[in-house]
């Protein structure tokens, strides 16, 4: 069994992460791997999926030819020089559901804790919340309110299981799962003032806002351009979060030239897009980086 969607997004790494991520999407098997100190990239590799072995969703099988994607997995593992036996498994957005609760007076039992997240989750979930992967982080005292804040990571466990079961058939065992932006968002350091970061995967846009160097909103959404994707995100953050003004603009995007919507974004929101670090790495491999908790800091 795993340790569990989203065991950690900002904090300091854990010495039983794995230190070699896989992540797959419906057009890539991506590999990374850093060194015992987490302080060095020891590989990187992709490989490009042919259209229709993996389809990403949490309502329905997402591996296609489980055979095809496994030789793929086994063949870009060899040539990442990967050779241990656990690994982290990084998986598409559109298997998880990210959501935000507010508890008056948690109780510090995690047995009551996840009791009390899936009931408040059961209406609200589109699959079986009893039965899904769950894991939480409490992020601290509600913004001028009661309570605590707490951000909630789910997946069905049969989709989990899908992905798990590739590695199992190489003897390797999934160590931890992780949706690919909270993959993404281990990497991200809020600056001060208010930001949005944009995540762009092969068949996703999510959006995220961090408030006073905190994460207080995200959205998914699909078949939208990036300024469609950005808009409704933008007036929940004035509206609901009351917001005073975005002052950064970030993106992790890959797989299609987006120059020309960064600059409508741009144009549109008045603000200059940055990159997450590390600069001298590729977007298509910061998902997997910051699953293992790459401390990119020390490479500059």
């Amino acid at each position: 069994m795993s340790k569990g969607l989203a065991e950690k997004i900002t904090d300091v790494f854990k010495s039983q992460v794995p230190l070699f991520a896989c992540e797959l999407t419906s057009r890539h098997i991506i590999v990374a791997g850093v060194d015992r100190s987490r302080s060095g990239i020891k590989a990187t590799a992709a490989s490009e999926l042919s259209a229709g072995l993996i389809s990403t969703s949490y309502s329905e099988a997402n591996i296609r030819n489980s055979e095809l994607v496994r030789s793929s997995i086994k063949e870009l593992l060899a040539q990442a020089r990967f050779a241990g036996s656990e690994i982290v498994l990084v998986l598409p957005d559109d298997t998880s559901r990210i959501a935000f609760l507010t508890a008056e007076n948690p109780s510090k039992n995690p047995d009551e804790q996840r009791t009390f997240i899936r009931w408040k989750l059961k209406k609200t979930i589109p699959f079986d919340v009893d039965s899904a992967q769950i894991a939480y982080r409490i992020l601290g005292p509600q913004g001028g309110g009661a309570g605590v804040e707490i951000l909630v990571a789910l997946s069905p466990r049969a989709i989990v299981e899908e992905y798990e079961n590739l590695f199992d058939s190489l003897d390797i065992h999934a160590g931890m799962v992780v949706p690919s932006t909270l993959a993404v968002l281990n990497l991200f350091r809020a600056p001060a003032g208010d930001s949005l970061v944009l995540k762009i995967g092969s068949d996703c846009v999510t959006t995220t806002v961090f408030k006073d160097q905190r994460i207080q909103f995200y959205r998914r959404v699909t078949e939208a351009s990036l300024y469609d994707a950005s808009y409704p995100t933008v007036m929940y953050y004035q509206d609901k979060l009351e917001g005073t003004g975005l002052q950064n603009l970030f993106v992790c995007g890959y797989n299609a030239d987006i120059r020309s919507a960064l600059s409508e974004l741009q144009e549109k929101l008045g603000l200059s897009p940055q990159r997450i670090g590390p600069m001298n790495v590729a977007d298509i491999f910061k998902p997997a980086l910051g699953s293992v908790h790459l401390a990119w800091q020390n490479l500059i």
